[in-house]
């Protein structure tokens, strides 16, 4: 029985350049589009953001970034109402994140 080698036969027969070509647009394709929020979610998120900043509690956020979906665990410091952006700060550092790129917040469990 002949066991198929699916692409790598044919690799063998194309230009370097082309099967670069092939996996950027392999990787484009996984990529999942940007999720559309409605008001609701977004006036839910606030009150997240707003309260956890206020009370230095720490949350979860999930964050759409180069086509896929991003958690991370830590406090609000800032928001910056002007910019639309929360200064985040996590175990690794404090970072800037755009609001338009948050799909999700929920309040952490916090262990000792």
């Amino acid at each position: 029985m002949l066991k198929d080698r699916g692409n790598k036969k044919w690799t063998s027969l194309m230009l370097p350049e082309h099967v670069e070509e092939l996996k950027k647009l392999w990787e484009d394709y996984e990529k999942e589009p940007m999720p559309v929020l409605d008001e609701q979610e977004l006036e839910e998120m606030n009150q997240i953001c707003v309260t956890a900043c206020k009370q230095k509690q720490k949350v979860q956020v999930t964050v759409y970034q180069d086509g896929n979906r991003k958690t991370r665990e830590g406090r609000i410091t800032k928001l910056n109402e002007q910019h639309q952006t929360i200064q985040f700060e996590t175990v690794q550092g404090t970072e800037k994140l755009a609001v338009q790129t948050l799909l999700h917040i929920e309040p952490a469990d916090d262990h000792p």
